[in-house]
């Protein structure tokens, strides 16, 4: 008898921690960069782009580059194949970046 109210809760408990995570989102798509800019103390990084194969509207999103190195290296007026993800209403972040076509690549 004492069990199934432990349980109860338990799972009540549960519940409310997984929830309390908020929606996670991740996106792989073909990406345009318009754009790219930094914060002034260089902490932040980030570009500007939309999905050129998008059949609705061409929305610019920006997404965080964690990695300064790889910010360096993304070029403004290209398009990539990229994945990028975000946590609840956090910005989007970006997770992977490659050149279209391009399978000599070490991934």
């Amino acid at each position: 008898m004492k069990k199934t109210p432990s349980l109860l809760v338990f799972f009540i408990f549960l519940l409310v921690v997984t929830a309390c995570g908020g929606p996670f989102t991740s996106t792989s798509s073909d990406l345009y960069v318009v754009k790219k800019a930094h914060s002034k103390d260089d902490n932040e990084a980030w570009i500007i782009a939309y999905d050129p194969n998008s059949i609705t509207e061409k929305k610019e999103i920006k997404i965080l580059v964690q990695e300064l190195m790889v910010w360096n290296l993304i070029e403004v007026n290209k398009t990539y194949f990229s994945s990028y993800s975000k946590k609840g209403d956090n910005p989007w972040i970006l997770d992977k970046i490659e050149h279209l076509g391009d399978n000599e690549t070490i991934r």
